[in-house]
């Protein structure tokens, strides 16, 4: 890692402040105090004065939790997930790029971005001098209408990794609009994804409910099989 910024973003808009770290630096955030100041302050009544501390290290970043009641959370903003911080947690090692990290206030939540290049990596398909693997576990053509609807139901999540919103087969149709994708059309890309692509098997009383919607949202996040980049695909709002 070279540098990592960190920046106040209270969702309605990015602040100006910016913290840029190299390994080895730390700085602390809370709602400080006199004689406790911080370096990225929230101002909330029901921050801790010294709520955390965020460190740069080699090839990731770390995150302390310092409060003694109040969990946080660190979404990956390139839609892979959460992590949760309970009250406590010290030095947990992050290694999302692009984060936000919410700590709950009074009023609403309060919020940072940490922006972390990341520059070591394994050898991937990509690279010449890395093996080739035989085949994808998941060969998805991003240039496919199934790829579309596959988008477009991880629409919510990707926008916010907050979110647990998985759209429904008509809600996609709605989305999809554009295209002139049929709801029976859409309904046949999710259980293509489901079926084909996923491999993936109904749970156990599911009578009377779609199950599958929401079991490749999350199989497809789980695994990075879309991404924010791809939201590029989609009709425009």
């Amino acid at each position: 890692m070279e540098v990592i910024t960190v920046r106040r973003d209270f969702l309605g808009g990015l602040d100006v402040e910016t913290r840029r770290l190299r390994p080895g630096e730390s700085i602390t955030f809370g709602r400080g105090a006199a004689g406790m100041p911080v370096d990225l302050r929230l101002d909330d009544p029901a921050v801790s004065q010294e709520a955390g501390v965020l460190s740069a290290v080699k090839d990731y970043w770390e995150i302390s939790n310092l409060s003694r009641r109040h969990a946080y959370v660190v979404e990956n903003l390139e839609g892979g997930g959460f992590v949760r911080l309970t009250p406590g947690t010290v030095d947990a090692p992050i290694p999302f790029e692009t984060a936000r990290v919410r700590v709950p206030g009074l009023q609403d939540q309060l919020t940072f971005l940490v922006l972390a290049p990341l520059k070591r990596r394994l050898a991937t398909e990509h690279d010449t001098a890395g093996p080739l693997p035989s085949y994808p576990p998941y060969p998805l053509d991003p240039g496919a209408t199934y790829f579309l609807v596959l988008t477009a139901l991880c629409e919510p999540q990707l926008r916010d990794p907050g979110s647990d919103v998985v759209p429904s087969v008509l809600q996609i149709r709605h989305r999809l609009a554009p295209t002139g994708l049929s709801r029976s059309a859409v309904d046949y890309h999710v259980d293509f994804l489901a079926g084909a692509k996923f491999r993936l098997q109904p749970p156990g009383q599911v009578r009377g409910i779609d199950w599958r919607p929401c079991a490749v949202v999350r199989h497809a996040l789980r695994f990075g099989l879309v991404t924010r980049a791809h939201l590029v695909l989609l009709p425009p709002l």
